[in-house]
């Protein structure tokens, strides 16, 4: 199975890993993130290592409704909704971290879906996949605005899921405990962190497996 998959938040971290994952395996794919240079050093990564692989690249910061409606519209068949961001603190903190991250991890994602979306179910096929957490089962203080997000993540999630059964388009939600990336720079990861690579080999699974539902990673 080959096919064409859109991934924001592609340069790093699980988006990075699970766009190697499908290149691995010959699919098309566009590399949506916020930082041109990233893309760049993408694209010379994959003329070297995945020459089987077509490499679409857009830079569009998606917190922002212009960056969103930027986004091209295509013939994809996946859509994998990854970017996000993190950062520790607490409700009585000066910093307002929920409003924040929510431009990013729900609105973002809310946009996207309406705007792509509408292809998917047009063509009565395609595949939709979400990265959550395992943060929305596990509260914890210092994740507060974090998990809160993606609290609101999944319940837009559990609607598409509702709206779109019997459309042809497949939905699935890939929920990782802690993984390594960008976020924990200048932090001591627990010994058992995932690996982005282990995430992107359960995202890669549900799309050729066609599985469905909340995966726990």
């Amino acid at each position: 199975m080959k096919g064409h998959v859109l991934i924001t938040g592609a340069t790093k971290g699980i988006g990075r890993a699970c766009a190697m994952r499908f290149a691995q395996a010959g699919w098309s794919v566009t590399a949506v993130a916020r930082t041109t240079e990233d893309l760049q050093q993408m694209q010379r990564v994959w003329a070297k290592n995945y020459p089987n692989s077509v490499l679409h690249t857009h830079a569009a910061d998606l917190s922002d409704a212009k960056g969103v409606s930027s986004v091209p519209q295509g013939d994809y068949d996946v859509l994998l909704l990854n970017a996000a961001a993190f950062a520790p603190g607490q409700l009585l903190d000066e910093a307002d971290l929920y409003t924040a991250m929510h431009q990013l991890n729900v609105l973002a994602n809310h946009r996207l879906a309406r705007r792509l979306l509408p292809g998917f179910v047009a063509r009565q096929r395609g595949h939709l996949v979400v990265i959550g957490s395992t943060g929305t089962d596990h509260w914890k203080k210092y994740m507060t605005a974090y998990v809160a997000t993606k609290y609101a993540l999944r319940g837009l999630y559990l609607g598409w899921e509702a709206e779109l059964a019997g459309s042809g388009v497949l939905t699935t939600l890939v929920a990782p405990g802690a993984t390594l990336t960008a976020s924990w720079e200048n932090e001591t990861p627990p010994p058992d962190i995932l690996q982005p690579e282990e995430v992107a080999e359960v995202v890669f699974s549900a799309v050729t497996n066609q599985r469905t539902g909340r995966l726990l990673v």
